[in-house]
């Protein structure tokens, strides 16, 4: 049994089907429960969501945010509340549960993730990769910009011990570092992730647990042609699509998009219609941008 962790708005909740199949096909005989911290979502979509994991096997559980936890977070139109659902998990989720591994709802499982489940955090809090392991280039900036000594990580894949978390990670400060340093935050959330627990952070590598599917020609080459496509399908267990560009949109110029519709079309073979769900004028095209996930 393992708990999977996602965090969304109404926009990005209609994308976790994607996710969820591509777990339940990857993971045989393996129960899951799936997690959702969200905003306020319709009560339809989240009857949807329940159904869709049931019919994979898996339990669904909706978690709405205590106004309390946030009554001293700075919000704005580049501080969300949504931004610290994922730090302040262990603050939301049962105390009962005392591991969950986020993910991102923008990308798919394609081998299994029980080897990170399983992994030895020891004195960490969280277990994570950075996507600039092949040079130290950016790092360097990220560690005078943040003044931190660790990887920059991202925060799109997340094994997280939620007992040391609810030690250690504490709202007020998170809250203080966007008081303090606001203005030299380029990725909010991710940002303050680095700044305060990037030395707490285990690192794992990207290319198995957190592929940036734009970096598969750089990968390629770096790796002298042995991490060609056939080498992801058959080692990588995450395949992260990050940046603007998403594969359920048109003209999406990278790799795999073909493989992401693939678990699409199971879903729909499933019950998943998304053009019954959204509005054509909250379509997918019409999504608003998510800053780029570097």
């Amino acid at each position: 049994m393992a708990d999977i962790l996602f965090t969304a708005d109404q926009n990005y909740a209609v994308r976790i089907p994607a996710v969820v199949k591509s777990i339940q096909i990857n993971h045989p005989g393996i129960e899951f429960t799936i997690h959702l911290i969200c905003d306020e979502l319709p009560e339809d979509l989240t009857e949807r969501l329940t159904l869709f994991c049931k019919s994979c096997g898996y339990a669904f559980h909706t978690y709405q945010v205590p106004d309390e936890l946030f009554q001293d977070a700075p919000v704005n139109k580049h501080y969300s509340k949504a931004m610290y659902y994922r730090m302040l998990a262990g603050d939301i989720l049962p105390k009962t549960i005392d591991r969950v591994l986020y993910l991102d709802p923008d990308l798919l499982i394609i081998n299994s993730l029980m080897p990170l489940w399983n992994i030895d955090l020891g004195d960490c809090i969280f277990a994570a990769a950075s996507h600039n392991m092949e040079s130290g280039i950016v790092d360097s900036i990220n560690n005078v910009r943040l003044d931190t000594s660790s990887s920059y990580f991202n925060t799109g894949v997340l094994l997280m011990d939620l007992e040391k978390c609810r030690r250690l990670v504490h709202p007020k400060d998170i809250f203080s570092m966007i008081d303090d340093s606001g203005k030299m935050l380029l990725l909010p959330d991710q940002d303050v992730f680095n700044g305060l627990y990037g030395d707490m952070t285990l690192a794992i590598p990207d290319n198995i647990w957190n592929f940036d599917v734009r970096k598969f020609n750089q990968n390629l080459i770096l790796s002298g042609g042995a991490q060609d496509e056939y080498w992801i399908i058959r080692n990588t267990a995450v395949l992260h699509f990050c940046g603007k560009g998403k594969p359920w949109k048109p003209r999406y110029k990278y790799r795999f998009a073909g493989l992401y519709r693939h678990y699409e079309r199971l879903c729909e073979l499933d019950g998943w219609k998304i053009e019954e769900i959204i509005s054509p004028a909250g379509s997918p095209e019409a999504e608003p941008e998510p800053e780029p996930n570097f």
